[in-house]
Formats: C-alpha cells, structure tokens, sequence
C-alpha cells in the first residue's frame, strides 16, 4: 500500500459525496507516471498509453502532459472510441482490435481524411480486403494505414500458452499479410504490433493461487526468450522497408521492463500501471502503488463485527476467480465474507477489531481490473493531500459505452 493511502483522511473526503464513488489520489498517479516515463527514458522507447486501461479522457490527457516527450499515442480498443477522442483533442491513435464492421471502417475512412492520425488493426485477408473496399465506394486521396498484429504466444510441445489472437503466427504468415497488403491500392503498412499476453497478462506473485506461480514464473522467463526471436524476425524482414513513421509496438504494464529492452521496437504499451488495479500487485517486476479505490456506502449493521454496503459487485472479466473480485483496502484489516462475494446491490465484510463503524460511513474497496471499473461510474473524484481537486467525467459520464 502506498503511504499516500490513509483511512481517516479518505474518510473525511468522502463525507459529502454520493456513494458508491471512484476516488484518484493523483500523488500516487504521479509516482507511477514518473516510474514508467524512467523506463521510456532509459532505454529510449515511447510509452503509448491503453485507454482501455483508463477510459478518462481527463486522465489520459494528465497522463499524456505527465509523461511529456516520453508518452506518445493512444491504443484504443475500438474505432467509435478514437473518434470521441479525437473530438476531445488527442491525435496519434493505434485501435488495436481489427474490425470488418462497415461503421467503423466508414469512421475510420473520415478521420484519416480529417487529418487524424490513426491506424487500424490487421491479421487476415478478410479485414485487409474489407477496408480496401470502403476506400474504393468512398474514394478519397490517402491511404488507410494498418498495422499487422502478430501472434506472439508461446507453444512449446504442441500447447498454447498465451491468448488466441492473431492468425499470424509465423514469418511466412507475416510475408503473406503484407503482400495482401501490398495488393491493395489504397493500404499502407505503417506497424507491427505483438503482445506477449502469458508475459504481460499473467501475475506471478498471485497470493490467490500460490502453487502456480513457479510455474508461471518458468513460462514467463522461457516465453520471453521465444517472444525476443520472433519480433527479431519480424524486424529483420522489415528492415528495408521501415520509416521514421513506422511503429513497433510490444508489452503492457505487466511485461514492461522486459519488452523495453528490445532495440527494434519503438513503443511500449502500458495502461494499468497508471491507475494500479490490484491484478497488477501481483508482478514480480511491477513497483507501481495503488492510484485508485471506490468507496461503498455501509447500509445495514447486521451484526457486530460485520457491516453490508450498499453495491459493490464490480467483478472484473477473464476466468473466473478470487482474483478477479474487488479486493477491500480501507480501513486496513477490513475482509471479504467468502460465501456472499460482492454482489449487485449489497456486499458484506467484516470490520477489524480496532475500527468501529457506523451507518453512512464508507469503506474502501480496490478493483482487479483498471479499465473496466470505469463503466461503472459517471465520474472519478480526484484529490490530492487533503483536498478534492475535480471531478472528471469517464466515458459512462460522457454518456458513451465503447466495444
């Protein structure tokens, strides 16, 4: 826990606000966003950011002026998203998720004719061909920049260790997207990304399965060998036709320090380092602290020594399990009731000995997953020291829902 964290300080702030509500300390968003920009510095790498892993317009942009000369970029995980960005300000999006869906693609088609930077996911035929088709009914004099998303998951004796993503899994698979991509008069390929999902998606320090994390441990150290040659491949090949302007994209939060050393990419990803759910504690090489918490309201006192919140049940996705519920944070000491969880619209915990609690005082809660938290909730609140500084808008609060 960050030393920034303090109950009776949360508390006070918390009074006068309707809960439930998302609290940013921004002290700590600082510290993590000077950590990570360390990294870009030191091996001279970009940092774009994961909007998914944030979805705050008013924090991506805090985030962006942060980081300074080292932050570059969005990745966007749909093209409706990037479009509401770009009317908020931001330029240089990387959507990174193909899609076949004729709205997007038409979106896809005026923002690039707006001037807007952007490039759109790519790993087979069909998407490839189905944005040239757009271009060719809708005309117009630039081309539509795509990136080649390569599968970067480790298969070691016929398994499958990593997620089922891109459909380019070898150099002949790769040679062959960029002819088709050649093929089309109106395509450009401006990057290449490949994310490491069983280095940078798998904790190695889960306190809720601590018999696998040696094995995880072994396959994130053998996987980072394999995954170094691959993108080394790819890069090799791509040499000769590389520009200032071309992008190599690699990583997340939780492959950080390993995927920025490798000389031929230009950025990294990260998203969930800024903001620090608790899925993200759980790295061996992860030293970022807790940015953000939400606060319930306790509603009933049913019995001493246990109080019932009002809401709660913000259960993140991906498999199911204890890591994936909301984790209590404040007061220290505080316990989820195993048997009931979080739920819907009431969740119970058990209070610490030392602490006594009231009827309308709120206890403090810690996602699992940074982003997903946000759809939630119209706004953060954000304080620094003592004091509520703003209250920002999230996607949800704009009155938008992006997939």
């Amino acid at each position: 826990m960050s030393n920034n964290w303090d109950y009776k300080r949360l508390k006070e702030l918390a009074k006068n606000e309707s809960l439930p509500a998302m609290f940013v300390d921004l002290d700590t968003l600082d510290e993590n966003i000077s950590r990570i920009a360390e990294l870009a510095l030191v091996s001279g790498k970009k940092i774009r950011i994961a909007s998914k892993s944030v979805r705050v317009p008013e924090l991506l942009r805090y985030i962006l002026l942060k980081g300074g000369p080292h932050f570059q970029g969005i990745m966007c995980y749909s093209v409706p998203e990037a479009e509401f960005l770009a009317s908020q300000g931001f330029d240089d999006f990387l959507v990174a998720y193909p899609t076949i869906d004729k709205n997007d693609l038409e979106i896809f088609h005026t923002m690039i004719h707006k001037g807007i930077r952007i490039m759109l996911m790519v790993d087979c035929p069909e998407q490839i061909e189905a944005i040239d088709e757009v271009w060719k009914i809708k005309g117009g004099l630039l081309t539509a920049k795509v990136c080649v998303d390569v599968d970067m998951s480790w298969k070691p004796f016929g398994m499958h260790l990593g997620v089922y993503r891109s459909s380019i899994e070898s150099l002949s698979s790769f040679k062959a997207a960029c002819r088709n991509i050649d093929e089309c008069e109106f395509l450009k390929l401006t990057g290449v990304m490949g994310y490491e999902a069983q280095i940078a998606g798998m904790g190695d320090k889960n306190p809720f399965a601590k018999h696998l994390n040696p094995a995880k441990k072994l396959i994130k150290n053998k996987s980072e060998k394999d995954v170094y040659a691959k993108r080394k491949v790819i890069n090799d090949f791509l040499k000769p036709v590389k520009k200032n302007s071309f992008i190599f994209n690699g990583g997340g939060t939780g492959s950080l320090k390993s995927t920025i050393k490798e000389p031929w990419l230009t950025e990294v990803t990260a998203g969930s380092g800024f903001l620090q759910s608790h899925l993200f504690d759980y790295y061996e090489t992860n030293q970022n602290s807790a940015a953000f918490c939400f606060g319930l309201q306790v509603s009933r006192i049913p019995t001493q020594g246990v109080a019932t919140c009002k809401s709660g049940g913000f259960v993140a996705s991906g498999d199911a399990g204890p890591d994936k519920w909301p984790v209590p944070f404040l007061p220290k000491g505080l316990k989820m009731i195993k048997n009931e969880g979080f739920g819907e619209v009431q969740t119970p915990v058990r209070i610490p000995e030392n602490e006594e609690v009231t009827l309308g005082d709120p206890l403090f809660f810690r996602p699992a997953k940074a982003g997903e938290i946000a759809e939630r909730f119209n706004e953060y609140i954000l304080f620094r020291g003592n004091q509520i500084v703003g209250k920002v808008p999230t996607y949800r609060g704009y009155g938008h829902c992006f997939y």
